[in-house]
């Protein structure tokens, strides 16, 4: 049963090999850790602008993207990257985050 559900699942949401495509860092930029909300939003832009996509990039347009990220604190950081996947082309893109700091007022 489980075996059947998950290739349920894969034809539904088909996903790319692991490694295949991703959005991978090409240069330093400001850290976010320990800064103000605002700083936070300036070093969200500048990493969203670093970014480069390693598969092909024809694969962005029409695509649903599934944005995986390690904390969410005000959630720049993810509207920046989505914003820039749309303008390439993609359909929809989501965000999934491990971990979620405290609300600080």
């Amino acid at each position: 049963m489980d075996a059947a559900y998950t290739e349920d699942v894969t034809r539904v949401f088909p996903l790319s090999p692991p490694g295949a495509h991703r959005l991978v860092k090409h240069a330093e930029t400001p850290r976010s850790a320990n800064r103000t909300l605002d700083e936070k939003r300036v070093a969200a832009v500048a990493h969203a602008a670093a970014l480069t996509w390693t598969g092909d990039t024809g694969d962005i347009k029409g695509a649903t993207i599934l944005l995986v990220d390690d904390v969410f604190t005000s959630g720049s950081q993810l509207q920046h990257v989505a914003r820039r996947l749309r303008a390439n082309g993609a359909v929809d893109v989501r965000g999934l985050v491990l971990a979620r700091v405290p609300w600080s007022g």
